[in-house]
């Protein structure tokens, strides 16, 4: 009786310890089964790694097209840009010396006049013509006088022969018709001087040029001496600089000096005309008038002129086109070409060398100091000593697309040297303006 109740105890245990390992077994098999079937349907490491590298390669960044110039080196003159404006070389305020009311005024402002021929104002004539007749009828009437005087000196003369009038009496005529004469002759001239009068109630223009002013108007009653038009001539006009003291001892009445007018931007040549020899005490410059043609009357008074004057002699410098220079207050900055994965000293190419089409270059900023200038080119030099190797002649600089460029990045050179055209919404390297440019 008391062994049996063991028996079913032991056969008890017996089948929980078979039922875990079961189970344990049966769930270890699962986790091998997963993970061998995990292993054959995912790729390799390797190939995930092979596939993602084109992947990212295709995603990389494209090469930023750009044109280019190049360092060289070479003789030049430094100038610095003056900006002045252009004067006429005569203004006359033209009045009338005639006092009178205006009839005529056939010129308004703008017109072109010519020297003799163009006629700016005509007077009023009415009382010239008047005093004209006055005075001439004064003449007649003292020729008529002055003849019957004459004829009685001589009867005075032929009685004083015969002592019938006294010697004072023959006296007294002659002092009458030396009075009559001065008299004459007094008219005489007053008769001129209305002729002369008559002849300026016409005002013609005194030199070629346009009128810049109308003072009168038709109708209006001017005194002597009251503006009429104001005008200023043409053919040659005059640049007006304010040259530093410095600099002006480098120019000379007749020198040739390259402007600019800005606003049409037209290049020309002028000669100085003249060196004022008073100064500004405040900012030690000197007036220096540079003499140039008007280009047939496309240069006009007012406009504003760039004059590039020399500010030191003849000196041996590295240029770069002016394009190639991004200027900025605390610095300056040029990015050269250089060819992918080579050396910074490969970069440096023979002056006669030419980039290749092929995005294959990358682009790295130096900063520079601009040492001088001229109309083209800048004259720099590194400001970093580790940058000096690194700027010679013949390497290649970017000089169109530089705004959009980071340390390191591809470049594709453009070989077309037509001029770049801006088109809406994009400067004229072709860069994106951003809403804050706009």
């Amino acid at each position: 009786m008391l062994q049996k109740p063991k028996t079913n105890e032991s056969m008890s245990q017996k089948f929980l310890i078979t039922v875990l390992s079961v189970s344990t077994t049966t769930f270890l098999l699962g986790g091998l089964a997963s993970y061998w079937v995990g292993r054959q349907l995912s790729p390799p490491v390797a190939s995930q790694e092979t596939t993602a590298a084109p992947a990212a390669k295709r995603g990389g960044p494209q090469a930023q097209l750009v044109r280019v110039g190049s360092i060289h080196r070479e003789t030049i003159t430094p100038v610095r840009t003056l900006v002045g404006d252009l004067i006429a070389v005569r203004r006359a305020t033209i009045a009338t010396e005639v006092a009178g009311k205006i009839v005529e005024l056939p010129v308004d402002e703008g017109s072109n006049v010519i020297a003799g021929k163009t006629r700016l104002a005509r007077v009023d004539d009415t009382w010239t013509k008047l005093e004209e007749d006055k005075i001439a009828t004064q003449i007649a009437e003292q020729k008529a006088t002055l003849e019957f005087e004459r004829t009685d000196l001589r009867r005075y003369e032929d009685m004083l022969k015969h002592n019938a009038v006294s010697l004072s009496e023959a006296e007294q005529k002659r002092s009458l018709i030396e009075g009559l004469e001065a008299a004459l002759e007094q008219h005489k001239v007053m008769l001129r001087e209305a002729h002369e009068r008559d002849s300026r109630l016409d005002i013609f223009a005194p030199f070629n040029g346009s009128v810049v002013a109308k003072l009168a108007e038709v109708g209006e009653y001017l005194t002597i001496g009251s503006p009429i038009v104001e005008i200023v001539s043409n053919g040659r006009i005059d640049a007006r600089i304010m040259v530093p003291e410095e600099s002006l001892a480098l120019v000379r009445v007749g020198d040739s000096l390259d402007l600019l007018i800005d606003s049409l931007g037209i290049e020309l040549k002028g000669e100085v005309a003249s060196i004022n020899s008073q100064g500004s005490v405040g900012s030690r410059t000197f007036p220096v008038r540079i003499a140039m043609d008007d280009q047939d009357g496309t240069l006009l008074p007012g406009m504003g002129v760039s004059a590039f004057v020399p500010i030191k002699r003849e000196s041996t410098e590295l240029l770069v086109p002016r394009d190639a220079v991004l200027r900025k207050p605390d610095e300056s900055t040029i990015w050269i070409l250089q060819q992918k994965d080579a050396a910074p000293a490969d970069a440096v190419a023979a002056s006669n060398a030419k980039p290749i089409a092929a995005p294959n270059w990358t682009a790295h900023p130096i900063p520079v100091r601009v040492v001088s200038h001229t109309r083209d080119s800048y004259a720099i030099a590194a400001v970093r000593k580790v940058d000096r190797p690194r700027l010679e002649p013949g390497v290649q600089v970017v000089t169109e697309g530089l705004e959009r460029l980071v340390p390191g990045s591809r470049v594709k050179v453009d070989l077309d040297t037509s001029e770049l055209a801006a088109v809406p919404g994009t400067y004229r390297t072709g860069q994106q303006k951003s809403d804050r440019d706009q």
